[in-house]
């Protein structure tokens, strides 16, 4: 059965992760712009200053063949702090 693979990430690796899905052969997701809420990881002056973070987030089809590979490889190159992600079935109609 196909998932959908939830990529939440700071918006400034956007690019980095997109290019990653392309070169691994990931040709159809969906970005979307998103903040995060959080008191603990707040950087920049912006950030503090408004409480919430610039994230992004990118659904992707996945199966059980290819998704290790892809959240590994992401983990490995952005740790856990500042990428999450989260699978859910997917349910076609």
């Amino acid at each position: 059965m196909d998932k959908i693979l939830c990529i939440y990430f700071r918006d400034e690796y956007k690019d980095i992760i997109i290019d990653c899905l392309l070169e691994d052969k990931f040709d159809v997701f969906y970005y979307f712009p998103c903040k995060q809420y959080n008191t603990k990881l707040l950087q920049s002056a912006k950030e503090k200053v408004t409480g919430r973070i610039d994230y992004g987030k990118i659904e992707v089809m996945i199966n059980d063949d290819n998704k290790d590979r892809i959240i590994n490889k992401l983990y490995a190159m952005f740790g856990k702090d500042y990428l999450k992600m989260f699978i859910y079935d997917a349910l076609e109609r």
